[in-house]
Parts: C-alpha cells; structure tokens; sequence
C-alpha cells in the first residue's frame, strides 16, 4: 500500500504567552503567540528544539485548564517524546498555525468565535501576557513532487491553513479554492496568483451537500494523476467527498488529504461506538463485514431486498441485522421501507480508527474477547481459542495480516527519536530488523546517517513483506556501505519493532532463547502501557490480554522472560506515547538506567 509521506518533528511541550490579539473577521480572532520557548530551550536538564511547522495545514495541540488543574493536565516531557498521563480535567484542541515567524519568536492562531466550547471561550477572553500551553507539530504533510494542480476545500476552520498555503506557496501549482462560510462576514483578504481561483460558498456548517457541489466544481475533469485534493471540515461532511474522491474518481489516497476538524453532533460522536450491549457490537461488525454498511451509505433509499441482492446476503439476515443498527443510529429506515446511513453510521464510516475496531486487527482481538472467560480458565489467549492460532503465528504465515500490522505501525514514525538518538547504534555495525515496524525503524535510522548492514528477519512471509518494503530494496547504501547482511548471519543487534506485543509469553520467551547466538544485543519496541489521549485507553490491557494471555509488557516484564536464556536488561529509552524501547544484553550489565 502507498503511503503518504510526512516529515515528522520532535513532540516538545511549550508555553507560550499572549502577545497580541486581532480581529480578523467578525467570525474569527487571531491570537498572536511568543516567548523563548519558540527558540530552543531548556527545561527540567532537558534541551529542546526550536519550534518547526513548515507545512500549511500542520497542527498544534493547545491545552486548557484551570489554573489549578493545570500542573495534572500537562504531559510529562521526555528527552525525544511526550507521554500523555491521565488527566480527566484536561481538554486539548488541534489548531492549525496561521503564520509562523522563527525569527520574531511568534506564531498565530486563528480561532473561530462560535458557541461557548473551551477554545472559542479563552480566544474570546485573551488578553496580552495570557499563557497557553501547546504540543507540537508532530508532523507536516510532504506534497507531490509532480504537482500541476491543486483543489483546497474546507469551512471556516480550514481557513488558517488555506490561507497560510496561498502566503507561502509551498508549489508553483494553480489553485482552486472552495470556502465554505455560514455568514459573508467570515471572508477574508486572501492572496490569489493568476490562474487562481476562489469561491466563497455561503452554506450552514457542516452541510455535505454544499461541499460535495463545491468540489465536483473546483476538481479539474479527466486525469488527476498530477493533482492533489486537500479538504478540511466537519468529519461527517467530508464522508460523501471522501467516496466521490475514491470511488467515482478514482484518485488515489496519496492524492488527497481529507481531515475532519470538529463535529457537529458532540454527543452522538462520544457515543459512538454505542454498544453497551454485545449484540450490538456483532451487529455492527457483521455489517461491516459483510460491506452492508458501505451498501447502505453508498444507496440511499434501497430496500432491504435490493441490499441483501447487491451483497449476496439472504434477506433474512438482513431482518435480523437493520433493526439492531437502526435501534443504535447507524441506519435510519424511511417511510417506503428504504434504509439509509444514520448519523452513528457516518461517523463510523467518516472514521477509519473508529472502524478498525470492529472489522480492523483490533476488531478480531474483540471479537475474542468472548471467550475470555475460557482462556483465563484455560490460560490459553482468547483470541487463539476463536482462531486457532496464537496472534504471532498468525502473523508469520499470513504475508497480507503481517502487511496490515505493518501499515499500522507507522505510528512509529512519531515516537522513535529517542531510540534513534540512542548511543546504542554506535556499537552497531551490522542488525536484522524484525517485527511490523521494522521498515519504520530502518528508514527513520538511514535518514538520521545510520549506515550499518542490514537483514530483514521473520518468517519466509513477513520477510517477503519486509523486503518489498523500499526500505530493505537498495543493494547499497548512499556512501557505498553493504546494506545488506545474510538473515543466517551474527549481528551486532536484532531490533524487534512490534512483534512481541502479539507472542504469548511462551512465544516471546522462545523467541528470547532462539536469539542468543544470533545477536549480542535485542532492541526490543512495543507498547508498555496505555496511551493516556486514548479515550478506550481503558481497554488496552483487556485486549492485550485477550490477544496474548498477558497484558502491555514493561521492561520488567520482558526482563522476566528474556532472563532465564541469558539476557540481562541494559537500559529503557521512553518514546512517549506508552511506548518503550528496551535494550537487552547478552551478558550481565550495570542494573537499569531509564532514559526518559
């Protein structure tokens, strides 16, 4: 699967102070930010990096609390990473910066003065020398090399990185731009070259089919091979463009950047997914599954024969599923005995996490949760007793589940400065690289001027997977060095990036034994706790233990199975984000120093 490149940047938490504040519209304030933080600085024994956001449509988190509620709502800073604690008073917000100008120390945030949410409130009320924390960018979208056109759609919160991309001009690209806006007050002065073009479009917030007109108008026809789509709105707005991009124009997901900023309905959004119950949740799987929801959205209006014909499912089933779906918001049934998409469907369908949880890898580990009960009796990992086969053995006979595992870990990308940083690697002239974020972990290592020989390693079909990777191809690396080594051969390191996370401890111990030999040292990757932003972060441990038999492993943990074979903990590297990289020898060291 192609992917969308993106440079990355070091997540710093800042404090920033109110330096001026602007009306740019009746609709819109400009809060102007400074202060030494914007400049690399030191905090807690910590240096940290200038601030970065050279893309047009990159974000910052900013966080807001009360004053005595803001010591708990702050993530903790770690040398190459942030980790989130939990904190039920905090409330963030993602906010594109509209100019950033490193040499003033300064940045600008537009915020959109509608309703009474935290955000809007404290834009309303800021004044110079008001403080305001933020996080981030965590990373800038890379556009096309091959660019001949460009479409920006988006509403009034889009307007920040709109109009940031026509100022900077990151390509010579002619642009067409769509403005959706509740009221004509909320235009703005924006700069447009020749061949330009822009449309205000007055429409309510969140109307689907004022966006999707406007962007059937703004796309050029024919080939899009050498244009770019670039759309922000309300999420379930953005749901018929995102279908109209992919299905009925065929542009590639590489090709387009469709991002939902707000939600119109706050509480049908945190109720989804809406199923308290069991049987709900199978249904909406089942859906899914099936396709019968895409059905649903994709014809509005058709009867339950018409949907059970187009999916070759028996109507009978489809009795059975709609009133369920209906009973929870994901479909809705007309008058004439038509179904169509519900506002809990949309946002299911607009939300390509939210899906995964039901028909995605982490939908088959919930699926087994109902046999938990069976495999804490059995100690067996309810998920082996559905499928027949532990998660890891699943994954190294299986090239097209151990590619999705693959595609999921570029959340690595944002997490793995530190161990990238780690001195580790010096020592390190030749390593495998196993596990689904291998490829991530050796392409972040080459671009910070590691140049070691390398070996995919896994089984014969994660392998075929890793070595299709344009990370693993080259014969070379750039200053001539073999960059690879034979998968047989001893090696300085074996980095496992997000393997052991799917091995029962049987597995991960074996694996530990049939290491030692192989490698002097382990650099071992994965999750060691919940992730604290996670609203479901509660359920982490559940489902490790549902997949596995053993929940999120810590360092301790892996010291534990890694220790009777030989191994001996060196040191822990915190990524942030519940992440951990543990590095184990295969002789005794000094006891644990943690780097965090």
């Amino acid at each position: 699967m192609a992917r969308r490149p993106l440079e990355t940047h070091p997540l710093v938490l800042r404090r920033l102070d109110v330096l001026r504040v602007t009306e740019v519209t009746p609709r819109m304030r400009r809060v102007t930010l400074g202060g030494p933080e914007l400049a690399p600085f030191a905090r807690d024994g910590l240096r940290q990096p200038g601030f970065r956001a050279p893309g047009f449509d990159d974000h910052v988190k900013a966080i807001f609390a009360g004053p005595d509620e803001l010591e708990d709502v702050l993530p903790i800073q770690l040398a190459h990473g942030i980790e989130w604690v939990e904190a039920p008073a905090r409330i963030a917000r993602d906010y594109t910066p509209r100019r950033v100008d490193p040499a003033a120390r300064e940045i600008d945030l537009d915020f959109v003065l509608h309703g009474d949410g935290p955000a809007a409130s404290w834009a309303a009320g800021a004044v110079p020398g008001d403080a305001l924390w933020i996080v981030g960018p965590k990373s800038s979208l890379v556009l096309p090399e091959r660019l001949d056109w460009i479409v920006l759609i988006g509403d009034e919160t889009a307007l920040p990185a709109i109009g940031r991309y026509l100022d900077e001009r990151p390509t010579e690209a002619r642009v067409r731009a769509v403005v959706l806006i509740e009221h004509p007050s909320a235009r703005q002065e924006l700069p447009l070259r020749v061949g330009d073009t822009l449309d205000w479009v007055v429409a309510r917030p969140g109307d689907r089919e004022a966006l999707l007109a406007a962007a059937r108008a703004a796309l050029p026809p024919g080939d899009a091979s050498a244009g770019f789509v670039w759309a922000a709105a309300e999420s379930r707005a953005l749901l018929p463009l995102r279908r109209f991009l992919g299905r009925e124009r065929g542009i590639d997901k590489t090709r387009t950047s469709l991002t939902g900023y707000w939600h119109a309905d706050a509480a049908a959004d945190a109720a989804f997914p809406p199923v308290p119950s069991p049987a709900a949740w199978f249904a909406v799987r089942a859906a899914l599954v099936s396709g019968l929801l895409d059905a649903v959205a994709d014809q509005p209006g058709a009867d339950r024969e018409a949907l059970a014909r187009g999916r070759g499912l028996p109507p009978a089933a489809l009795a059975a599923l709609l009133p369920t779906l209906a009973h929870h918001g994901l479909v809705l049934e007309d008058r004439g005995g038509g179904w169509r998409i519900g506002p809990a469907g949309e946002a299911l369908l607009a939300d390509p996490h939210a899906r995964e949880g039901y028909d995605g890898p982490e939908g088959e580990t919930m699926h087994a949760l109902g046999e938990l009960a069976a495999g804490l009796r059995d100690g067996a990992p309810a998920r082996a007793i559905v499928r027949g086969a532990t998660l890891a053995a699943e994954l190294g006979r299986d090239a097209e589940r151990f590619a999705e595992h693959c595609a999921d870990a570029e959340v690595l990308r944002f997490v793995l400065g530190g161990l990238i940083a780690d001195p580790v690697w010096e020592e390190v002239a030749s390593a495998r690289f196993a596990g689904p974020g291998a490829a991530v972990l050796l392409d972040l290592l080459r671009e910070a001027g590691w140049r070691g020989a390398a070996a995919a390693s896994g089984t014969p079909a994660q392998r075929s997977v890793l070595l299709a990777a344009p990370e693993f191809r080259a014969e070379t690396a750039s200053d001539g060095a073999a960059e690879c080594v034979d998968a047989d051969d001893a090696v300085d390191a074996e980095a496992i990036a997000l393997e052991l996370g799917a091995c029962t401890d049987r597995e991960a111990a074996e694996r530990f034994e049939a290491l030692r030999g192989r490698a002097r040292r382990a650099i071992v990757v994965d999750r060691a706790r919940p992730d604290a932003l996670d609203p479901r972060a509660h359920e982490a441990q559940l489902l490790a233990l549902a997949a596995t038999g053993a929940g999120l492993r810590d360092a301790r943990s892996l010291e534990r199975l890694a220790a009777p074979v030989g191994w001996r903990l060196e040191r822990v590297v915190g990524l942030g984000w519940g992440f951990e990289a543990v590095i184990l020898a295969d002789a005794p060291l000094a006891p644990i120093a943690e780097n965090k």
